[in-house]
């Protein structure tokens, strides 16, 4: 069943490496299993996108986490084709971690079918237009020898007039005849007109009436036979083209024909507008005074002929600017006359040449190779297409010995020729160094056991193939039972919805993930189908694909939302494919790859930036303004406060500036800290006095606070209160003061900052310290990228802080933060069952069989951490069943651990025993908020519950 699914599987052990396969991976990469154990499947992935993927791989595998990637994987033909890679860890039995699973979807096909699919319908177009031009010759054929016949009949009556009669009967006749097989070449004519694959019709007079129309420009008018008879003007009113119209009317004034190529045309079909381009001829009709009677048209649509040109030119684009940024040599040599297109700074440092060797042919940069066989490769690749790499050369540009990987790859036009060749190089010096040392160490080794083998060989030979025997009975047994079991857990283990069905389409078997999700288990999925889980918006395309994949055997592929247990929909890939035997379809092994997360990242993505085009364009649009302003104006004083606000608002786009700098450098990891020792309120002052520079409407009262003397970085941390001061100012447009305290308690400094404003509705509370959120009201719009106060949460988790607000909508904010003076963790075992710091206390209960966690004052990650470590040790030691998490005395929040209690703690108490956890929420509404979200993102099958008073717990716990 693994060997037949559309996905490519791979298995790994605890040290890393691979020791599985599937057959679609082998078929994929051309390759035997034992080349790909190991790491010799990383042979394959394309050179750019190594690193990348090795360490995406280390850190999830590190951290027991799940990951998802995208690199170029080399098939068995050599072509490098995109795919998609998503691994999970693996768990025994008993819990214990046994490695990694993953799949690995291709997603290179569709646009290779779409582009074959184009060359199909522009060659049968073409076909079927040289056949009615044929047939239309061959009319004209017959109509012309028909006119010959009838004046020889003429001349013949006017010589002999005598037998008036008997001519004019044998006259009769032939006009009979001729008139009966004009009007048979006529319904040959109208027969052919209408079942031609092009669009043809006929318009009459100089009002263009509509004489004749085939279906094919039925349909392509969007129009049914019932306008036979009205003028074009009137029944093509909504073409959003007058190029058309004016052409018409040219043939009929000069009697020439005209014709189109690939000129657009907006039609109306169904109430919707359609952009199509056509290549089209008008031929004129005359009488036979010269005149035009009538025009034909012949119109071919050629839009899917344009939309592959324009994806070809995209792709060319894309591949320029993979060159551009590529961190290894590339260059692209375009015809053959092999000019240099483009080259990236690592290629030229390889070719030791500047960049004005670009537009030269390669030949006259490098004269010395044109005669070599290097030539004749080039040439080779235009001819056959196929691709050509030189592994492992020496390079002759380099002072130094070192070694290169060169491969050139042909491009192809929109015709599937080649146009040019793309021209990579890799620097695998230290990889072919090593490789050498290798192969020196195992010649060596194998010298060194010659001997013992020779000694061994003869004692050995005797026994042999009775172990040969033995041993492959033995492994046997035990590949087909592993087998087995590995599928089965691998279908089970995969991240992907696993669904097979039988040569019908009947649904017959679905894997643990899709029960998971639906809520359902295996042989009610099956009963009720897909339909009842499918969006309705969704159903009726999913079906007609998969009727057409039925009636096929070909590749089924679709994107649709499907309904969880929970009543979400979340939007899934989903692939199958038949499994053929006999030449016949026996199953479908089919696959859902849940893609919620890109379909929400894509929407972030677009929202971001709409928001900061807008932000950052507002400032620049206020500048110039003033600029304009100051270049009329001849007095000073004006002068100077054009000045001042075009500062102002150059201080603003500055801000907006450094704060994407700074998410940028939290995101890379490389945001520095200056740690020094300072005056905290001599700090906070120093800001209050900026920020009241600027904000004239506001008073901002500082109350007494008392000297102290912090260690940390005094321009982040000043950056944190000028933010959240900030916020104060902007947030109260009608407020008129804004408070700040400051103050020692329980060994933290404690900031608080309070605002008079709009307040925040308590949906929005916990959201408030992500990226990019901004509260709006539906009244009011306030500037800024949402980043400031992210920014912030971020400093204070730097520097073992915690943050938290309490706000009432359209009452104001207190926005606090803290910052502890000690920020060591100094834990203190008293008693076997009893651990306790200044931060909690951890006790086991044995009459109650329960653990008993009392958390006190102010806390951070760290110290929430450590904490629960603890916890779950004592967990371990006695084999308690359920926890009493009392936050009573909770004082702020720690927001940034929610995450990592719901999906790392929760997993590891499970997996010790925890069955029940009963959480007494703390007095602070942010901290209520932080333990809701630790709960949302939990995974496992704790059961928790919330209480605001302990002997309520207790009761329930008991």
């Amino acid at each position: 069943m693994a060997d037949s699914a559309p996905v490519l599987i791979w298995i790994s052990g605890l040290d890393k490496l691979c020791y599985f396969f599937n057959a679609g991976w082998l078929r994929f990469t051309g390759r035997a299993m034992d080349q790909e154990l190991g790491n010799g499947w990383a042979e394959g992935v394309h050179p750019d996108d190594f690193d990348r993927c090795l360490k995406t791989y280390v850190t999830a595998f590190d951290g027991r986490a799940d990951f998802t990637m995208e690199y170029r994987l080399k098939r068995h033909d050599g072509e490098y084709r995109w795919v998609t890679d998503n691994g999970v860890p693996r768990y025994l039995a008993d819990g214990s971690f046994a490695g990694y699973i993953g799949t690995c979807v291709d997603v290179h096909n569709l646009l290779e079918d779409q582009r074959a699919k184009t060359e199909l319908l522009n060659k049968k177009a073409l076909q079927s237009e040289q056949e009615l031009n044929e047939e239309l010759a061959s009319i004209n054929e017959e109509l012309a020898s028909s006119n010959e016949e009838l004046l020889v009949s003429n001349e013949q009556l006017s010589i002999a007039t005598e037998k008036l009669s008997v001519l004019n009967l044998g006259l009769e006749e032939i006009v009979d005849t001729r008139t009966h097989e004009l009007s048979i070449s006529e319904h040959r004519y109208r027969n052919l007109v209408n079942s031609a694959p092009v669009a043809i019709a006929t318009l009459t007079g100089r009002e263009l009436t509509i004489t004749s129309a085939n279906e094919m420009m039925l349909q392509v008018w969007g129009k049914s036979s019932s306008i036979l008879g009205e003028t074009a003007l009137n029944v093509l009113s909504d073409i959003r083209n007058e190029q058309f119209f004016q052409m018409l009317d040219e043939v009929f004034a000069t009697g020439k024909s005209a014709h189109g190529n690939e000129v657009q045309a907006i039609l109306q079909h169904e109430d919707e507008l359609q952009e199509s381009y056509f290549d089209f001829i008008y031929t004129p009709l005359k009488a036979q005074d010269g005149t035009t009677e009538s025009i034909i048209l012949v119109a071919t649509d050629v839009t899917e002929r344009v939309h592959s040109r324009n994806k070809v030119e995209y792709a060319r684009n894309r591949v320029r600017s993979m060159v551009t940024t590529a961190p290894i040599g590339m260059t692209i040599l375009q015809g053959q006359d092999l000019v240099i297109e483009i080259a990236n700074y690592q290629m030229l440092q390889v070719w030791h040449r500047k960049d004005d060797v670009i537009g030269s042919k390669l030949w006259d940069v490098f004269p010395e190779i044109e005669k070599t066989e290097f030539k004749g490769i080039l040439e080779d690749i235009f001819i056959e297409g196929k691709p050509f790499k030189v592994s492992e050369a020496l390079s002759p540009h380099l002072e130094t010995e070192s070694y290169i990987d060169i491969s050139y790859d042909p491009l192809f036009d929109h015709h599937g020729k080649v146009e040019s060749i793309l021209v990579t190089v890799v620097d695998i010096t230290e990889l072919v160094k090593g490789k050498k040392l290798v192969e020196q160490s195992q010649y060596d080794l194998q010298a060194s056991n010659e001997e013992l083998r020779t000694a061994n060989e003869a004692l050995t030979l005797t026994n042999e193939n009775l172990e040969k025997v033995s041993a492959a009975l033995v492994q046997s047994m035990a590949d087909v039972r592993a087998n087995e079991d590995r599928f089965r857990f691998m279908l089970n283990a995969i991240p992907q919805q696993v669904w097979t069905a039988d040569q019908n389409g009947a649904l017959n078997y679905v894997n643990d993930v899709v029960c998971k999700d639906f809520g359902f288990n295996s042989d009610q999925i099956s009963g009720r189908g897909w339909q009842e889980f499918i969006h309705p918006e969704d159903l009726d395309n999913c079906l007609d694909k998969w009727r057409i994949a039925l009636n096929s055997g070909q590749e089924y592929v679709v994107e649709f939302r499907l309904k969880f247990a929970d009543g979400t929909y979340y939007w899934h890939l989903a692939r199958a494919l038949p499994f053929i035997e006999k030449e016949g379809v026996k199953l479908w092994i089919g696959t859902n790859t849940n893609i919620q997360a890109q379909k929400h990242n894509e929407e972030l993505k677009d929202e971001f930036l709409s928001i900061a085009s807008h932000e950052l364009k507002t400032p620049l649009t206020s500048i110039k303004a003033f600029n304009q302003l100051m270049a009329r104006t001849n007095k000073t004083e004006g002068f100077n406060l054009f000045i001042k606000k075009s500062s102002d608002q150059i201080y603003r786009l500055e801000k907006l500036i450094m704060d994407l700098l700074d998410v940028t450098k939290i995101n890379a990891g490389k945001m520095s800290y200056n740690m020094e020792t300072f005056n905290f309120r001599e700090m906070l002052v120093a800001t209050i006095e900026s920020i009241q520079h600027t904000a004239l409407n506001h008073e901002i009262i500082f109350a007494t606070g008392e000297e102290m003397v912090y260690y940390g970085d005094r321009f982040r941390l000043e950056q944190v209160v000028h933010n959240f001061l900030s916020n104060a100012v902007k947030y109260s447009p009608n407020g008129k003061k804004v408070l700040v305290d400051c103050k020692i308690f329980q060994e933290n400094i404690i900031v608080s900052i309070q605002d008079f404003g709009i307040g925040i509705a308590q949906e929005n509370l916990s959201k408030l310290f992500d990226r990019y959120f901004r509260v709006d009201n539906t009244a009011t719009r306030f500037d800024g990228l949402g980043l400031g106060l992210f920014i912030s949460s971020e400093i204070l988790k730097r520097h073992q802080g915690n943050f938290w607000i309490e706000s009432n909508e359209n009452e104001g904010s207190t926005f606090y933060f803290g910052l502890p003076l000690d920020q060591s963790i100094a834990t203190i075992i008293s008693e076997k069952n009893h651990f306790q710091d200044k931060h909690i206390i951890i006790k086991y209960d044995d009459d109650l069989k329960l653990i008993h966690m009392d958390w006190k004052g102010f806390q951070n990650l760290k110290t929430v951490q450590n904490g629960c470590l603890l916890a779950l040790e004592m967990l371990k030691k006695y084999g308690a069943k359920k926890i009493l998490n009392d936050n009573t005395h909770v004082l702020g929040t720690w927001s940034e651990a929610s995450e990592w209690v719901g999906t790392e703690l929760f997993p590891q108490m499970e997996q010790c025993g925890l069955t029940h956890f009963a959480w007494i929420y703390s007095q602070s509404g942010f901290s209520q908020l932080s333990a809701r979200k630790s709960v949302d993102v939990m995974i496992g099958n704790v059961t928790v519950q919330f209480f605001t008073e302990i002997e309520e717990a207790k009761k329930w716990l008991i």
